[in-house]
């Protein structure tokens, strides 16, 4: 047994000692074969070594194996295909862009010229949208902290992915949802850098400095010669149905359409994505707490067709369930999102939805 530096394990070597986070969490188990999304997360924790048991031999056992042991989750695979590398560059010429796009804007007052930008958009889709599933490579190409661009790049893309699902099929319609995402968080751009990028829990006067971006974004926009939904996103992805939102507390009635679906897709992203204090919600557990909220708090006519084609995308793919087993979601239920029917490794079947001792940790 030897410990080793967490950049130079290779998915398949063998633990040699259980990890445990900071906070008392098992994060893994002796004598299980170490995967890809394991490494990113003990990443996350801070942890930068760790044992293994024959070294030498794990690494011979990995370099001799077949691809359905290198690439033993889907995330393994998706992260190491030409599709998800073309993705990857494509994405961040996307959020290069928008971030140059947004800094000339606020600190030199340059007009906003999106042209470029959706052209950027359009090809991410054209040469993505098939194959492994645009929502797949979404999951991947998440960064530790990500940037505000990284997040705004994110939503517009899955936005457009749920405008299509919901029925918008006109270009410039989905042109301007896109743009929506875009610039919903361009309010940040005036929340001091220290707010933004702290680990713990905000304080009351942070949480008032930071709830104020949806107004210094409308603000910023008020005057700019954009779709005034876009203006609207920017403003109201804080409002929810039942008044309970921010800034204003606005009820269903005065809340755009395009913002319903921002407020969505902003949650979403935000809660997939992982943080330095933590990694990212499994998509189902994200899928449990949205239908765990009060109905009245977002468009249900939305956020039910968007739950079920996140969850119907999974379909195929592997799991790993609480108890450590792991198998592959077979069929999901449109009464319970969260709880579909696993075929698990040994080829037996569990149906979550009639077992309420296990759920989802992730996705593999």
């Amino acid at each position: 047994m030897k410990r080793v530096n967490i950049n130079e394990i290779k998915p398949g070597m063998i633990l040699g000692e259980r990890i445990i986070s900071p906070r008392g969490q098992i994060l893994a188990e002796p004598g299980t074969p170490i995967t890809a999304q394991q490494l990113l997360h003990l990443s996350y924790y801070g942890i930068t070594k760790i044992a293994i048991q024959d070294e030498k031999e794990a690494i011979d056992k990995y370099d001799d194996a077949p691809d359905e042991f290198i690439g033993e989750t889907q995330s393994w695979r998706i992260q190491n295909s030409k599709e998800f590398k073309e993705f990857k560059k494509a994405y961040n010429k996307c959020t290069d862009k928008l971030e140059a796009i947004i800094t000339d804007f606020v600190e030199h007052k340059v007009p906003i010229e999106s042209d470029g930008l959706i052209e950027e958009i359009h090809h991410v889709f054209e040469k993505h949208s098939t194959g492994l599933g645009i929502m797949a490579m979404m999951l991947n190409v998440q960064e530790l902290d990500a940037s505000t661009f990284q997040h705004c790049v994110n939503v517009a893309i899955i936005s457009r992915v749920c405008g299509g699902w919901i029925g918008i099929y006109d270009e410039k319609e989905l042109d301007v949802l896109t743009m929506c995402g875009l610039y919903h968080d361009i309010g940040k751009s005036l929340v001091p850098h220290y707010i933004l990028t702290k680990p713990d829990r905000l304080n009351d006067e942070e949480f008032a400095r930071m709830a104020e971006h949806p107004l210094l974004g409308y603000n910023l926009l008020m005057d700019e010669e954009v779709d005034r939904r876009i203006k609207l996103a920017a403003l109201q992805h804080h409002e929810r149905n039942d008044g309970t939102g921010y800034p204003y507390g606005l009820s269903k009635e005065f809340i755009s359409p395009f913002s319903k679906i921002i407020a969505i897709t902003d949650v979403y992203d935000a809660m997939t994505a992982d943080r330095c204090y933590r990694a990212g919600i499994c998509p189902f557990e994200v899928i449990a707490q949205f239908q765990r909220e009060d109905k009245a708090k977002y468009d249900q006519n939305i956020l039910q067709v968007f739950l079920e084609n996140i969850a119907e995308s999974y379909i195929g793919s592997g799991v790993l369930l609480s108890d450590n087993s792991r198998g592959i979601i077979s069929m999901i239920y449109k009464n319970a999102l969260s709880q579909p029917l696993v075929k698990l490794d040994d080829g037996s079947f569990v149906d979550m939805s009639k077992r309420t001792d296990l759920f989802i940790r992730a996705c593999i």
